[in-house]
């Protein structure tokens, strides 16, 4: 039997924590930080910062731990996978090189051209070159997409809907915050979220999923970390796939090992069904939040055996639930601005425990109960026959939860249909 250590604290963190949990192989899984909410998977949560890496290699080193999974941006940014593999300790990551497809949009669009991956034109801007950003927005005009070239919790893009936004915001990324830009061009069409496990040109395809990343319903307000999920996508078929792995995914692989960097870990596709193709949104270098929670369900063969096939660089066929699986994020009032805190959760009898992940919470200082100490608090998940009765399963759920100051988008599971 086996230890393993999850990097990260919140719901994705659960979400694997559970799948390694459930595997027979697994004795103990730790987690780190993770949250309170943990506790009622029995998991071991383990106060060490996520992104130092000298900490949580002693631990992994002293505990004997088999196998370590990092979830979270940061740590792949802050050289976690390099630091424990120069040690020889067995971990699910890209180096902080390959990393950047994550945490530098120019990195990413640089390496997609070389590989002839399809994606939106952009321009790159140093951080305080106001003067430049603006006279090219101001001649391209919009509809077009600023994004912060790094990280930045799932909130750094912005689709300005009028010329002073774009200003405002160009001023703030730009100026205020010092901080570089990329300005790219918007592009139509329904979104989703491909996932494969890549090691060098090994490649094991694991699922779709489209999320909701907009604070209000009708995607309307500002972008956030992600207000809800489902998998799979309905008109996702396997000729899409093929295409995706064939254009996008191995292309991708390849060039990195033609940089002498090979990635490996999670390579999460962000796409778009555009009237011109299948073109590349962002990539993520880990799976995402929420869509970890509704697509590790999915997976109906041992985690941790879809993992050993990964690291050995493998051929590993996943087996996935022809079900669907829909989640919806209960944040803070607020959110994704300042928003509240320190409200009591509670549920009721009818609540299923076993479908919900736990991602800003702590525990109470008078005992064992969890109350909210983040934006995006917990999400519910449901899974159904279709679409439309997994929807049905999951605002069921979310009715047996009391939150205070607390809200959810009601039209997760609707608005997106393949238009073309």
């Amino acid at each position: 039997m086996e230890k393993v250590l999850i990097v990260g604290s919140g719901g994705r963190e659960h979400a694997l924590a559970r799948a390694f949990s459930q595997s027979p192989q697994v004795s103990t899984v730790f987690v780190a930080p993770g949250n309170a909410g943990m506790v009622f998977d029995k998991i071991q949560t383990v106060a060490l910062a996520m992104d130092d890496s000298d900490a949580l290699l002693s631990f992994a080193q002293e505990e004997g731990i088999a196998l370590t999974f990092v979830g979270a941006e940061r740590p792949l940014e802050a050289g976690l996978v390099d630091a424990f593999r120069a040690a020889g300790q067995a971990i699910v990551g890209p180096t902080k090189y390959a990393s950047q497809l994550e945490s530098s949009k120019a990195f990413a669009k640089e390496v997609m051209h070389a590989a002839q991956v399809p994606t939106s034109s952009y321009e790159y801007f140093n951080a305080g070159d106001m003067e430049a950003a603006w006279a090219y927005l101001e001649g391209k005009g919009l509809p077009a997409v600023i994004k912060i070239d790094g990280l930045y919790a799932g909130k750094g893009v912005v689709i300005p809907e009028s010329m002073a936004e774009a200003q405002a915001t160009l001023e703030r990324f730009l100026v205020e915050e010092k901080l570089p830009v990329i300005i790219e061009d918007f592009m139509v069409g329904p979104e989703f979220s491909y996932f494969t496990l890549i090691n060098g040109t090994s490649v094991i395809p694991v699922g779709s999923a489209c999320d909701y990343k907009r604070v209000s319903d009708n995607d309307q307000g500002l972008n956030t970390g992600g207000m809800g999920a489902f998998s799979p996508v309905p008109w996702f078929d396997e000729a899409m796939e093929t295409e995706v792995l064939d254009t996008i995914v191995r292309p991708v692989a390849e060039e990195m090992v033609r940089r002498g960097e090979p990635f490996t870990g999670v390579l999460y596709s962000g796409l778009m069904l555009t009237a011109e193709g299948l073109k590349v949104v962002e990539f993520n270098t880990r799976f995402g939040d929420p869509e970890t929670q509704i697509l590790l369900p999915r997976i109906q063969d041992d985690f941790y055996d879809l993992i050993q096939a990964h690291l050995a660089a493998e051929a590993y066929e996943v087996n996935l639930s022809p079900e669907t699986h829909l989640g919806i994020i209960v944040a803070a009032e607020g959110y994704p601005e300042a928003y509240a805190k320190g409200m009591p959760i509670r549920f009721t009898q009818a609540a299923k425990m076993e479908d919900i992940y736990f991602a800003g919470v702590q525990a109470e200082e008078s005992g064992t109960d969890l109350v909210a100490n983040g934006g995006r608090i917990l999400m519910v998940t449901a899974e159904g026959a279709n679409l439309s009765k997994a929807r049905q399963a999951a605002y069921a759920q979310v009715d047996q939860v009391n939150l205070p100051q607390s809200f959810y988008r009601s039209d997760i599971g609707l608005h997106r249909e393949r238009s073309n």
